[in-house]
């Protein structure tokens, strides 16, 4: 088949989404089909270099102004009118249309296009509507779900989440639209524990002593929860070092015991989750966040803020994934019993990374995604195949 993905970015800017296409893109090129993403050229001077695509796999980028997520952490890239001719030109060439993000122009303009040209139409909506600390914000969200996603649902044949909460309120708009659970995968071959000596090796390389190190890995704005993690560094007194790493503009005040490292490569990310001794990401509004499913590939006991929508993905985890209250001082104490021996921590990392091997795949995301496609183009009503 040919598939056109859209979305607001591609690789190399970095982001959950953008990972997730380029994995499922690859994944299907593998198995023989044709895959073009457009996206907009939209990119982080700090961004580090993506690898080449593989044949087969296009990635089409149309200029855009990047300025409401560079002033204000708002990932809506605007773009140049010339994303109208070149989503008509990929609609027609393609077998399937699929849309990420429903509130973004390429996805609502791929989605019209496809509807008038009948193609097969998919929308994957990866967090639902996630609340602003910005009232004003908060409220052009939700007028926008309400209007620009509603009609971006309705004009899918079908709509993939990735958690209950997302699903919920997808279903309270989708007009009957049938939707789809697919869960992201992770690079297994990237992401893996460390083996035998190589963590000590990277904490030298790293310059690293051996106070505990934990893992903050995410973009620099405020669903990420760097606040809070901040705030956890300050309660924990130096109990660990937290190491943050990802885009954007760092906090105007840095506390005690926190290393800044800007962006990294995803090679020097896998290294650094090796060498680290636990990750912690209090974020809010995601599906599931990407970065946490690396985490516990690599064997790093997690902890996260407590949201609703991560039930799903933490089941049989045990205590290698601790859901706790997005407050400084809760994480800290979550942490504190976590890293409180070398035996306790390196058990709990073990059950993370066993529940990681056993649950993200995405080679099952590819294939899920295939025989969604495979029903669309077909036209197999979706309740025959239940």
């Amino acid at each position: 088949m040919r598939i056109l993905f859209t979305s607001h970015y591609a690789l190399p800017h970095l982001g959950g989404i953008e990972v997730a296409v380029d994995a499922v893109s690859r994944e299907l090129v593998a198995r023989g089909h044709e895959v073009c993403h457009v996206a907009s050229t939209a990119r982080r001077l700090e961004d580090p270099a993506a690898p080449a695509p593989p044949p087969g796999y296009r990635v089409v980028r149309v200029p855009a102004l990047n300025g409401p997520e560079e002033r204000l952490g708002v990932p809506w890239p605007l773009f140049h009118p010339a994303l109208a001719g070149v989503l008509r030109a990929e609609v027609q060439r393609a077998d399937v249309v699929h849309g990420h993000g429903a509130l973004y122009l390429s996805s609502v303009l791929a989605l019209a296009c496809a509807r008038r040209a009948r193609r097969a139409r998919v929308l994957t909506e990866h967090v639902g509507h996630v609340g602003y600390d910005t009232r004003s914000l908060d409220l052009v969200q939700r007028a926008a779900f309400a209007t620009l996603g509603r009609w971006a649902v309705r004009s899918a044949q079908a709509v993939v989440v990735l958690n209950a909460k997302v699903e919920r309120e997808l279903r309270a708009i989708a007009d009957g639209r049938p939707i789809e659970r697919i869960h992201n995968g992770v690079d297994s071959a990237r992401f893996h524990p460390a083996e035998a000596h190589e963590r000590a090796a990277l904490r030298d390389e790293l310059g690293w002593d051996d106070r505990p190190r934990v893992l903050f890995v995410g973009r620099l704005v405020a669903k990420k929860g760097l606040d809070a993690a901040l705030d956890a560094a300050v309660h924990a007194r130096g109990a660990f070092e937290l190491c943050v790493v990802g885009p954007g503009r760092s906090p105007a005040r840095v506390p005690a015991h926190v290393e800044l490292r800007g962006p990294e490569s995803p090679d020097e990310v896998a290294k650094l989750y090796r060498a680290a001794d636990a990750f912690l990401l209090p974020s809010r509004g995601e599906g599931f966040p990407v970065t946490a499913q690396e985490a516990m590939a690599s064997g790093l006991p997690v902890v996260l803020a407590a949201d609703p929508g991560y039930g799903e993905y933490v089941e049989g985890a045990g205590d290698g994934v601790r859901l706790v209250a997005p407050d400084g001082a809760a994480l800290a104490n979550a942490l504190a019993e976590l890293l409180a021996s070398e035996e306790v921590r390196r058990a709990a990392g073990e059950r993370a990374a066993a529940h990681a091997r056993a649950e993200f795949s995405w080679a099952r995301a590819a294939d899920e995604h295939l025989a969604l496609y495979e029903q669309l183009v077909s036209g197999t009503p979706r309740a025959a195949i239940r």
